[in-house]
């Protein structure tokens, strides 16, 4: 295993008011190589377990261990975050090699590497606009293209496709699929979209509302390459009526709760 979450809790101190728990007990481990999705309700947490992955948080109690090592050749992790998180008064190709830049990568070097994940991503000739110039789907590419250049051991992407447009959405997830069979990166994906989740995921992990605990984890049993196809296999609508229910179960659940404990308090 790459990553190990044991007994993960996370809560922020609200002003005036008693800790915000977000995570609660959060246990779960990560392949090498794997492609994992998280789906769960909105503001249940996982933007935060991302983030504490990705260094910028530190959990409250429990233990993040990684088997990967921060190297000269790149980072341990990197984010790919949902509004692009571009540099507006940098150009495509310098935003793409910021990270490079900050590792004091020679000039020459970062450009060229640069460029060639640019043109992995088909927007090499881009290389001089700047984020304003671009469309949504463009915008990814080059935030993805960046992440990329940083050569992370572990990707960390937080809904990236979920500003774009439904078609946008479609292509992005095959480029971003034909880069992960070619590279094998270990990539962990989260996503409102339980149809994106099965399309992408090795593994799909279903959290609660918040706290977030883990409802069930299921592996994704079609082969690769996917294409969107497989939403016509009978299993697809079988699994995604299933996580649907767990996620509907869940809300519901964190519903009845509050107002159980409320009606004890009279």
């Amino acid at each position: 295993m790459i990553v190990s979450l044991e007994n993960v809790f996370k809560s922020f101190q609200v002003p005036g008011g008693a800790p915000l728990p977000v995570l609660d007990n959060f246990s779960c481990e990560i392949a090498e190589r794997e492609f994992l999705c998280i789906v769960g309700p909105s503001g249940c947490g996982k933007s935060t377990l991302l983030t504490m992955l990705g260094g910028l948080e530190k959990p409250t109690g429990g233990v993040i261990r990684f088997s990967g090592e921060r190297s000269s050749s790149g980072p341990l992790t990197t984010i790919v975050w949902q509004d692009y998180a571009l540099i507006p008064w940098r150009s495509v190709i310098d935003n793409v090699s910021f990270g490079l830049e900050i590792m004091g990568v020679p000039k020459h070097q970062r450009k060229a590497e640069a460029m060639r994940h640019l043109k992995l991503m088909g927007i090499e000739g881009f290389d001089q606009h700047y984020p304003h110039q671009l469309s949504g789907g463009m915008r990814q590419r080059v935030g993805i293209a960046r992440a990329l250049t940083n050569n992370p051991e572990i990707l960390l992407m937080d809904e990236p496709f979920g500003a774009v447009d439904a078609q946008t959405r479609m292509v992005l997830q095959d480029e971003l699929t034909a880069l992960w069979m070619r590279d094998r990166k270990t990539v962990l994906f989260i996503t409102h979209s339980i149809e994106e989740a099965l399309l992408l995921g090795d593994r799909v992990i279903v959290l609660s509302p918040r706290p977030a605990r883990i409802l069930e984890e299921i592996t994704v049993p079609f082969p690769r390459p996917r294409s969107v196809d497989i939403e016509r296999d009978p299993r697809f609508t079988e699994l995604r009526l299933h996580i649907w229910d767990l996620l509907k179960g869940g809300v519901e659940k964190a519903r009845i709760e509050p107002e159980a404990t409320s009606a004890g308090t009279h």
